[in-house]
């Protein structure tokens, strides 16, 4: 499996980094497509930052979770003025774009009983390749298989979106 310094090493080669003009639009737009009322968001596996940045920008009280050292440097580096907290907390709304397939269904529900954000923006592939196990995809779930499991879990969607992916999926917690 790829280590946390090759995977970033791979996302700044295509990309998806803090100096792609191209890619840090995408997360402008990404934020600027909500119609929702938030003031905090948690970036959940917040990767290069880019995304978390771009709310910050945008004026929200914005926190990065992210697990590998090397991208929490990365974050530090390039966005010092980002909070990176050590746990998730509970938001108003959880950006949560391409991790979910990097989790077990174990941690997923671990972590939707620790927290519960009011809104969740959402996107994870469904597409399996012969790379997954490589890329750390180990939960890859039709779109149908995540939206059973975000009902589940007390959220409906409230409508697809067309950025980051064309998976993009906006939740909203019914249980309150």
């Amino acid at each position: 499996m790829i280590t946390p310094e090759e995977f970033l090493k791979c996302e700044l080669e295509w990309g998806i980094s803090a100096t792609n003009e191209a890619f840090t639009d995408l997360a402008k737009a990404t934020v600027s497509q909500l119609d929702i009322q938030f003031t905090t968001v948690l970036d959940f596996g917040a990767g290069t930052g880019v995304y978390a940045e771009a709310y910050r920008k945008a004026g929200y009280e914005t926190f990065a979770y992210e697990i590998w050292d090397a991208h929490k440097n990365y974050i530090k580096t390039n966005f010092p003025e980002l909070t990176i907290i050590d746990k998730p907390i509970t938001t108003d709304l959880m950006n949560f774009i391409e991790v979910a397939e990097h989790m077990t269904d174990k941690e997923l529900n671990s972590l939707f009983k620790s927290i519960k954000p009011n809104y969740i923006l959402f996107s994870s592939t469904s597409n399996k390749t012969d790379w997954d196990a490589d890329w750390g995809h180990i939960n890859v779930k039709e779109q149908s298989e995540w939206i059973e499991f975000f009902n589940a879990k007390g959220y409906i969607l409230i409508k697809e979106l067309n950025y980051p992916t064309n998976y993009t999926k906006l939740w909203q917690r019914i249980n309150k």
